[in-house]
């Protein structure tokens, strides 16, 4: 069995407090919010009405994590960003995920492509 991290967090701030292991194995289980901050020593002390959680699929954004400089959880949308190091920024400037951006690229250009194709279809000479 195959269970994603949680990423806790704080509901005022965005501050990720702490992100569960993912784990690989068929004895794995899942857990919930009460048992995670009774067992791991990151979030005991925390009050449960000021922390959120949500669960990642396996291996999500594992790249995004690995190259970003920063993450937050944007309190106002309840999403993850990331911040990535780029040259003279002072401050961290915090994005959606690269990963789901090279996703919505690669479906943007085959919208783009589906629409052209429509077009000249639309603007060939019947007998071309």
């Amino acid at each position: 069995m195959k269970i994603g991290p949680k990423v806790y967090w704080r509901k005022t701030t965005g501050e990720i407090i702490y992100i569960t292991s993912q784990v690989e194995s068929p004895w794995a289980v899942e857990t919930t919010k009460e048992q995670d901050m009774g067992f791991y020593p990151q979030l005991k002390g925390f009050d449960p009405e000021q922390v959120d959680v949500f669960k990642l699929e396996f291996d999500k954004y594992t790249e995004d994590f690995t190259h970003a400089k920063s993450y937050w959880v944007n309190p106002n949308t309840g999403k993850l960003e990331f911040s990535y190091a780029e040259g003279g920024e002072t401050e961290p400037v915090h994005q959606s995920p690269l990963t789901d951006q090279v996703a919505e690229l690669k479906q943007a250009d085959l919208d783009n492509k589906e629409a052209i194709a429509l077009l000249l279809t639309l603007v060939q000479p019947a007998d071309a």
